[in-house]
């Protein structure tokens, strides 16, 4: 019985998240056309994501990285256990962990498990909940994913 509540609590906040970041997404299309422009790069330094043109930058956006979906070994790796991310980058993971930790929802706290891709938007759909962002991105390599979440985000001639 516990379990299936736990299930249903669950269940309750995947959606909930994922309409959250929903209606962000569509925000961030309309206002910053985050799918039209021709390039992208993250610098972890500068905790930035950065839209451009023709080598002209348009949107610049603060992040936090999520995690990562790695399709070599099919898993879900956290921000906060993954070296190779900046503390900048994942100051305010330690949010979700601790809200995982609260209501007793494995898939936050446990560093690395098995996944997928729909595995990892739920789990940034989660945290841009949990951190109020304006949105989210996710980046591709060879390996697999990168999610993040974006808290802040402006037109660059602003």
């Amino acid at each position: 019985m516990t379990e299936t509540l736990a299930d249903e609590k669950w269940v309750a906040q995947v959606t909930d998240s994922h309409n959250y970041l929903s209606e962000r997404q569509e925000e961030l299309m309309d206002q910053y056309k985050l799918g039209e422009h021709k390039r992208f790069d993250w610098d972890q330094d500068a905790g930035s994501l950065i839209f451009s043109n023709d080598g002209v930058v348009a949107v610049v956006a603060k992040v936090q990285f999520v995690g990562s979906i790695s399709n070599k070994s099919n898993t879900w790796l956290w921000s906060w256990a993954n070296s190779t991310i900046q503390d900048n980058v994942k100051d305010q993971m330690h949010i979700v962990r601790d809200f995982g930790e609260k209501f007793g929802f494995a898939a936050l706290t446990t560093d690395k498990w098995e996944a997928d891709e729909v595995d990892g938007w739920e789990m940034t759909s989660i945290t841009a909940q949990l951190l109020n962002a304006k949105g989210a991105y996710r980046t591709s390599s060879e390996n697999g994913f990168m999610y993040m979440v974006i808290t802040e985000i402006q037109w660059a001639n602003n």
